[in-house]
């Protein structure tokens, strides 16, 4: 496993946090994160899911061997609450000031003396920050006594913005391909695509082109999940999928549909073909699976970014579970066509894509995760079948929609990741109305504090990472 370690942080409380520590006093301040922990092979990774402002004079005090001190009160209650919760103590000060940023001496030596104690009682990790006005370190011991660096905090909202100990050293040149893209990312953001890591989830229609464009842009590993196969109805909707994909020839011949079902290229497939013809480099990882399933859900965990291009409520579910359970942001993006089933006329035609972010945009707050749905979707086929009153008839879906779709949902993401959303932009959902010619935002319900998902209660997921299962699929 890597040595990495990185801190994520959601916007707000980050802003809470930063605001408690720099109150423009130029003295320190502290607090203490309660965080979940996700051990991948791409490295570990803190989870902020509770946050404890210390008060002056109270709960941080002038210390006898520094300069100030946790009391021990107010350090036992907050270990014993992580310990209690499977949670991670992190205790963070601030260093007036702005620039790069490391602890003293005086802190180095408080460590020595109090951590091997604090490992003892919470049987996790703890560790301690220490923030300049714009930089952030990190001194993580582990079981073994080890001591681990972050080398890099995550600030998710808005946009992603990261957070070093000190100043990044400058990123090798790009390739001269990605000329025309440096121009207006830079070097270092075109350097960030190439190690990030993206999950497709559903590579039908809107998926397609996503993965197309994310693998133009120079994204380095991409992750494609989709159980499906091509069908001939899938044509018209994938630019790249040929006629042999869908096996055209067989399906002429009466009596052969089912073999050509079988022999036809899975969306993975196509996917993969698609990525490596855009960029030979990227690194492609596909599973033929539904979302549900153990193998597809644990594989996004340690994903920096997940496009969720399926419509089914188990997807939209698991994906909003991954997305607070282990602060991944996410973008949903879907289209509708109404149709009057009398006269065929084309009513409203709409598209969303809809930002999810570990304190706002949760889906099941927002009413768009149907237990009915859900329920449905998780019996047998066949007991479907027995259980459907109505044929069901397929959802129109047009090419030039779902591109319109995923185009912004790409733009949403690279926006985000450069740090160029602008600070008066909504973070709602965003519609358009392809009849009309107008987009609109959308606001989103609050985050509800006993919602399962983002809730605060300690019961909810929300940043808890390893320390909660993920769902599996329900028979």
């Amino acid at each position: 496993m890597s040595a990495a370690w990185q801190l994520r942080i959601g916007e707000q409380m980050h802003g809470r946090l930063h605001g408690h520590l720099f109150p423009g006093d130029e003295d320190e301040h502290a607090a203490v994160i309660a965080a979940g922990i996700v051990r991948t092979d791409r490295g570990t990774r803190l989870l902020a899911r509770d946050l404890f402002l210390a008060r002056d004079g109270i709960d941080f005090v002038p210390g006898r061997r520094s300069y100030r001190r946790l009391v021990p009160e107010f350090v036992n209650e907050k270990i014993r609450y992580c310990r209690e919760q499977k949670l991670i103590y992190l205790s963070a000060h601030s260093h007036p000031g702005r620039g790069a940023v490391s602890f003293s001496d005086h802190d180095l030596e408080s460590h020595e003396r109090g951590y091997p104690a604090l490992l003892d009682i919470s049987g996790q990790p703890v560790g301690a920050l220490v923030l300049s006005e714009d930089h952030l370190a990190a001194d993580i011991w582990t079981a073994d006594r080890d001591r681990r660096p972050v080398i890099e905090t995550v600030v998710i909202g808005r946009n992603l913005s990261r957070v070093y100990p000190q100043p990044p050293p400058p990123p090798a040149s790009a390739d001269p391909m990605y000329d025309r893209a440096v121009r207006w990312f830079g070097e270092r953001g075109q350097d960030l695509l190439g190690q990030t890591k993206v999950a497709v989830i559903g590579a039908g229609g809107v998926g397609q082109p996503l993965i197309g464009m994310l693998a133009r842009l120079g994204v380095g590993s991409i992750l494609v999940i989709e159980p499906e196969r091509i069908d001939p109805t899938n044509l018209p909707r994938m630019p790249e999928a040929r006629r042999l994909d869908a096996m055209m020839p067989l399906r002429r011949i009466p009596g052969l549909d089912a073999l050509a079902d079988r022999l036809s290229t899975s969306k993975v497939a196509l996917a993969r073909r698609v990525a490596r013809r855009a960029n030979p480099k990227v690194e492609f990882i596909g599973i033929r699976e539904n979302v549900n399933e153990p193998s597809a859900s644990h594989a996004l965990v340690d994903c920096d970014f997940i496009f969720l291009a399926a419509d089914s409520h188990q997807a939209r579910q698991i994906t909003n579970i991954v997305a607070h359970q282990y602060l991944i942001p996410a973008i949903q993006i879907g289209t509708r066509i109404e149709i009057d089933p009398d006269d065929g006329e084309v009513g409203e035609i709409r598209g969303n894509v809809r930002l999810i972010l570990p304190e706002r945009g949760c889906l099941q707050c927002n009413h768009l995760i149907s237990a009915e749905k859900l329920q449905e979707e998780s019996l047998p086929t066949a007991e479907r079948e027995r259980n459907r009153y109505v044929e069901e008839i397929p959802a129109p879906s047009v090419i030039n929609f779902n591109v319109h779709g995923a185009s912004q949902a790409v733009t949403d993401f690279t926006l985000m990741l450069g740090g160029f959303i602008e600070s008066e932009a909504p973070l709602g959902y965003l519609r358009w109305h392809p009849r009309r010619r107008r987009e609109e935002p959308v606001g989103t319900f609050a985050n509800a504090p006993e919602c399962p998902h983002c809730g605060s209660l300690p019961q909810s997921r929300r940043g808890r990472g390893d320390g909660m299962p993920l769902p599996g699929p329900e028979r």
